[in-house]
């Protein structure tokens, strides 16, 4: 009877051990969130909030092989310093920890390509009105100040992203036989962003070059410029008791070309000008990693490209008031319709949570209103004065732009 007995004990005993070894198999390792691949949709996760009950492990991961220190016997692991930024998160509820998200993910980096390509636009604005004067066959030489405010709904909620941009351009051109003109420019443009818990700045250097055909009535114009940008970003992020402050710089480029097709219609008084044009813009940033404390996000880079059209009508009148002197009011609108993708996608990964945000940036408008208004002056057959307003109006962004002018011909 107990060899039996025995035998029963040892079968138990063996038993619970197989069991106890596959539930262990089961359970996650400590790590298990950290080491996962956590990629977020920023449009899906705002939609669809954490679990309340889970929660991010607040140390790093244990080595594999720690000697034994301290105590009697050895066998008592140095402590692992926790992470601040994951038991700020574990204390936060769902709505809570949404917000939080939100801030981590430093979603206004994404809007940088839409911001930086509508102050730039501004730039393209200034040859255009170069090829709009008269020449009288002379060559010019001419200088173009630049002041741009944009706002921008942003696609995820939250405060509106908003750039001021000023700037100088200094252009020349010159005729080339009775038809042809050709021109050069240069420039420099200094930007901020502001958007929620963000600040930027931005320098930009322009180079870029236009040519007119004038055939009559009908007239060719094309515009082609290059943009060199260096940037600067400050974000904060503060939750549960969690602060921190982040900076980054980065690079980025930016190229933009137009052609259009004008008729003018009327006399020297008063004039109509029908036309169409074919516009590309393009933006591309490298990926840049921010510094600060464990909030800090690396950045996969941002591009941006789109074709455009744009069809519309220019008038203008010219007062002369004797002594070679005249005004000149112009005013133009143009419906613009945009092709491509509306929005780019940019990635930014945090290291401490080991989460990969995908970000939308700010949607451009498909339709837009493209509106120009100015006054030029005479003072006499060599010198010009302008001053001009142009503007971009979306349903959902903006862009206003100042603009004044000299011009000299020789």
């Amino acid at each position: 009877m107990l060899p039996k007995t025995r035998l029963a004990i040892s079968l138990a005993l063996v038993l619970n051990g197989l069991l106890a070894q596959q539930a262990q198999a089961q359970q996650p390792p400590p790590n298990a969130y950290r080491g996962s691949s956590s990629v977020y949709d920023w449009d899906w996760l705002l939609k669809q909030p954490p679990e309340p009950g889970g929660s991010l492990p607040t140390t790093s991961p244990s080595p594999a092989h720690e000697p034994a220190k301290g105590g009697q016997g050895g066998n008592i692991l140095p402590t692992i310093p926790a992470s601040p930024l994951l038991e700020a998160l574990n204390r936060l509820g769902p709505a809570e920890r949404e917000a939080a998200l939100t801030q981590l993910a430093g979603a206004d980096n994404a809007n940088l390509a839409q911001a930086t390509l509508g102050a730039t636009r501004q730039v393209g604005a200034s040859a255009l009105s170069a090829m709009l004067q008269p020449d009288n066959g002379r060559s010019r030489l001419w200088l173009q100040s630049l002041s741009n405010v944009g706002r921008f709904e942003p696609a995820q909620g939250g405060k509106d992203f908003q750039q001021t941009t000023r700037g100088l351009v200094l252009g020349a051109d010159w005729s080339l036989g009775n038809e042809w003109r050709l021109g050069l420019l240069g420039g420099k443009s200094r930007s901020e962003h502001k958007g929620s818990h963000f600040r930027g700045e931005l320098d930009s250097w322009h180079a870029g070059a236009y040519a007119l055909r004038q055939d009559g009535p009908a007239a060719l114009r094309f515009g082609a410029i290059h943009s060199s940008h260096a940037g600067s970003t400050q974000r904060h992020v503060a939750f549960s008791g969690y602060q921190d402050r982040l900076s980054g710089n980065y690079t980025a480029t930016s190229q933009q070309a137009f052609a259009e097709f004008g008729y003018s219609l009327g006399n020297n008084q008063l004039s109509t000008e029908p036309f169409a044009g074919l516009g590309y813009q393009r933006y591309s940033r490298q990926g840049h990693t921010e510094k600060g404390g464990e909030a800090v996000l690396k950045n996969s880079g941002q591009a941006l490209d789109n074709f455009s059209t744009t069809l519309g009508l220019r008038a203008a009148g010219n007062w002369r008031f004797g002594h070679g002197m005249s005004l000149t009011p112009h005013l133009s609108a143009g419906w613009k319709h945009l092709y491509g993708e509306l929005d780019s996608i940019t990635r930014q990964t945090n290291r401490t949570t080991a989460m990969t945000f995908t970000t939308r940036g700010i949607a451009q408008d498909r339709e837009s209103l493209a509106i120009e208004a100015g006054l030029e002056l005479n003072l006499s057959s060599r010198h010009r004065l302008g001053l001009g307003y142009s503007g971009e109006l979306g349903a959902k962004n903006s862009n206003h732009g100042i603009m004044g002018q000299w011009a000299l011909a020789f």
